[in-house]
């Protein structure tokens, strides 16, 4: 079987980090972007298997994002919101998402969604 890919769109550094070592050990291919515009080129030029997605970045956020993922062409991708906001995921992703990784960030739960 292929390694699948995951594109990792957060801002914030550390988070970033903590999702791609978590990812990578478990035997993903990552690709890591930290806004918005950087994450549809990463997505147009890869389609990846699944995006880990924060809703807060610069540039495009993670509404827009995920619509723009999910009108591209037939490509669809697991689509997991990471967020420290639960109810943002609830009142404006849900339709869009295929989950929600709360921060702080617990390696079971993430290795759990990937599943």
């Amino acid at each position: 079987m292929a390694q699948q890919t995951i594109l990792i769109v957060e801002d914030d550094e550390m988070t970033s980090a903590m999702l791609e070592m978590i990812a990578d050990e478990a035997g993903y291919h990552t690709l890591i972007a930290a806004d918005g515009v950087t994450a549809i080129e990463l997505y147009q030029q890869h389609l990846p298997a699944i995006v880990l997605l924060d809703i807060n970045l610069p540039q495009l956020n993670g509404y827009s994002i995920a619509s723009l993922v999910r009108n591209f062409s037939g490509h669809k991708p697991r689509i997991i919101v990471v967020t420290s906001t639960p109810a943002d995921y609830e009142q404006h992703l849900k339709e869009l998402a295929d989950g929600c990784l709360t921060k702080p960030i617990k390696r079971q739960e993430l290795l759990d969604l990937l599943a």
